[in-house]
């Protein structure tokens, strides 16, 4: 070693403790910035989000204000034809009125007594009658397999289960001199 190189003043130890104090007032800083952005700021007025939703309510507020209107005001609907529009309480309370005057509702199509009741129960207890099934076509018979036309005598393939009509030939005229 060189003595003119080597410092003859002891070197000093480094400490770790102003870096530790640096970093945490770093720390702190930063820790306010944010809480400062986050008070000083509306994040609702940048969020989309939320600016979506707002519009949402007011159409929804638009739409229930115009159905109100609609269900419960008199008002005309066609005055030409004169047609008017009813609130649904009265509408209600006068179609429950015209069936009560009608009676006992009528079946749509007969009812056959002799069909076994079903399970449809009316609220008294007692079965509901089952409406009559319609009439239906019985099956066609099948055709014997003699009653077929063999393959070889016709042009298209024959279905076995349609029954083809007997050919009747007509005598052959002869031509000639």
């Amino acid at each position: 070693m060189d003595p003119a190189t080597t410092s003859s003043t002891p070197r000093r130890a480094k400490s770790i403790w102003p870096m530790f104090i640096g970093a945490f007032v770093l720390f702190g800083l930063f820790a306010v910035a944010v809480q400062w952005m986050r008070t000083s700021s509306d994040t609702a007025a940048f969020d989309e989000e939320a600016i979506r939703a707002k519009q949402r309510y007011e159409i929804l507020a638009k739409v229930r204000t115009e159905n109100d209107g609609l269900t419960t005001q008199y008002a005309w609907a066609d005055r030409a034809k004169g047609t008017v529009r009813l609130p649904l309480d009265r509408a209600m309370e006068l179609t429950a009125a015209k069936l009560a005057a009608q009676g006992e509702p009528k079946p749509a199509y007969p009812l056959d007594p002799n069909v076994p009741l079903g399970s449809a129960m009316k609220p008294g207890g007692l079965a509901a009658p089952q409406p009559t099934p319609p009439p239906f076509a019985p099956a066609p018979e099948p055709v014997p397999p003699e009653a077929v036309a063999p393959a070889a005598e016709m042009s298209a393939p024959v279905d076995p289960a349609v029954p083809v009509a007997p050919e009747t030939a007509a005598p052959a005229e002869e031509v000639g001199p």
